[in-house]
């Protein structure tokens, strides 16, 4: 299933579904609204299963992966509590299939993992990452970031990420959480 990250990814991806794929495809999107205005870009075939850097850290602290719109929150929580320099942030773009490759590169390259995804947590993306890292042997330390398996009030989008904890201010905490864990910052 596939996870785009703003108006234009999911653009891009229905115009590859549209061209014919060899197998089914699932694409989730939350409610609300997109923050991209110029989302009416010139068509691109997207590659199935690829993810994207968005952020390269100068030193090799933590790999952020992201999945869907909550990147904007991760992307925000970097640039209000500066920590840029101690974290690179990708947007994984697949939950099925999960960029295996990339995966192998973050696994020798990072000492710790942090998902963040606005789905439930309990058999989500970032169940599909430690099934890989079980499956790979990889051994880095993870946290995972989403919402909780129960029943989650209606209301804002804002609100209920701060109630969940996927609010830019609570993923610095525990960006935060896991460099002090791991001796990075």
């Amino acid at each position: 299933s596939a996870t785009p990250k703003d108006a234009i990814a999911l653009r891009q991806l229905l115009y590859t579904a549209q061209l014919g794929l060899d197998r089914p495809i699932a694409i989730r999107y939350p409610r609300g609204r997109g923050i991209t205005m110029e989302w009416q870009v010139p068509f691109q075939q997207v590659e199935i299963g690829k993810s994207q850097k968005l952020h390269e850290g100068t030193e090799a602290g933590l790999a952020l992966l992201s999945f869907g719109t909550i990147f904007k929150n991760v992307r925000q929580a970097l640039e209000d509590h500066g920590l840029q320099p101690y974290c690179s942030h990708f947007d994984m773009g697949f939950v099925h299939p999960l960029d295996e490759a990339q995966l192998h590169r973050i696994c020798r390259q990072y000492k710790g993992i942090i998902t963040i995804e606005d789905g439930v947590i309990n058999g989500g993306a970032g169940s599909a990452v430690l099934e890989f890292m079980a499956r790979e042997d990889c051994r880095l330390p993870v946290k995972q970031l989403g919402v909780p398996h129960e029943f989650i009030d209606h209301g804002r989008v804002a609100e209920l990420q701060k109630l969940v904890g996927l609010d830019a201010g609570s993923i610095a905490k525990s960006i935060q959480e896991l460099l002090d864990s791991i001796g990075g910052r």
